[in-house]
């Protein structure tokens, strides 16, 4: 009741005042929006001051395909096999045997159809049209997701040969320049994360509750990846560059400008304040 009641008058209130809230309630630190220095005060500072419709639109998972078509990155992308606003206008029998569903505007919420004579499509429905009426700007302030309709998009089922989920590469990415790699892992058993450096290097950047502990395998198309990270991120102060490297294949996943909304725990404070040091304000015009 009492999360119900703050996530409810929080969005009303002046953005840096919401921010400030928002912020002590998830790190229990007072935020410093006018000398941010560290990577999450930094994100606080564009949520407030930066974000808006552009960004929106790229973080929508539907539209930001014109963006990778227009990069010239379109056979990195998904196969797409339809577009809904309502989870009741999805005709399953019109479907390719395995497929993925999800919406285009939240974090989460991924269906996976690994064979649709077994796969419950009436619940999946229901609990498409909730996550259709979550807001992430009332949620989390993310405040350039109020210009992404809500949609739920039909993709290709991108089926790994070793895994049941993909592995995840995440590029820390600052207006063209990549510094590290997150590697999202164990999907099925529990999250995991390990940062690289651009050479293979293991990074002590997240905290060692997080951490796979394994040796893992450099991707076959690492330098590519890297170099597709560069050229998507260029004009922006901040961003992760989210891929798959699935068969040999390489595949486009998302742009995160707000990675955990700003309130990222995985990391030790020494490492925020270095990936913070990386995104420079001193350009960023206020919206």
């Amino acid at each position: 009741m009492l999360k119900k009641i703050y996530h409810t008058f929080l969005p009303y209130l002046p953005k840096p005042l919401a921010h400030k809230i928002f912020y002590y309630a998830n790190t229990n630190k007072l935020l410093n929006l006018k000398n941010p220095k560290d990577f999450n005060e930094k994100i606080q500072y564009l949520m407030v001051y930066k974000y808006r419709k552009k960004y929106g639109d790229l973080a929508d998972k539907y539209l930001v395909r014109d963006f990778i078509k227009a990069k010239g990155y379109e056979k990195l992308l998904p196969k797409l096999y339809g577009v809904y606003d309502d989870a009741e206008k999805i005709d399953i029998e019109k479907l390719p045997p395995q497929f993925v569903l999800k919406t285009n505007h939240g974090s989460g919420g991924i269906f996976i159809c690994k064979d649709k004579n077994t796969f419950d499509i009436d619940n999946t429905k229901k609990e498409l049209n909730k996550l259709l009426k979550e807001s992430f700007s009332k949620k989390c302030l993310e405040y350039h997701y109020d210009y992404i309709k809500p949609k739920i998009i039909c993709e290709e089922y991108l089926k790994d040969k070793q895994k049941t989920n993909p592995d995840d590469y995440k590029f820390y990415c600052y207006d063209g320049h990549v510094e590290c790699m997150l590697l999202c892992t164990e999907r099925e058993t529990g999250l995991k994360l390990d940062y690289y450096d651009l050479n293979w290097n293991y990074l002590n950047y997240a905290k060692e509750e997080f951490r796979s502990h394994k040796k893992h395998k450099k991707p076959k198309n690492f330098k590519q990846m890297i170099d597709i990270a560069k050229d998507l991120s260029k004009g922006f102060a901040f961003v992760r560059v989210d891929l798959y490297e699935i068969n040999g294949q390489i595949y486009f996943g998302e742009l995160t400008f707000t990675p955990y909304a700003g309130v990222v725990n995985y990391n030790d404070q020494a490492t925020l304040d270095y990936l913070g040091s990386l995104i420079k304000l001193d350009n960023v015009k206020k919206e």
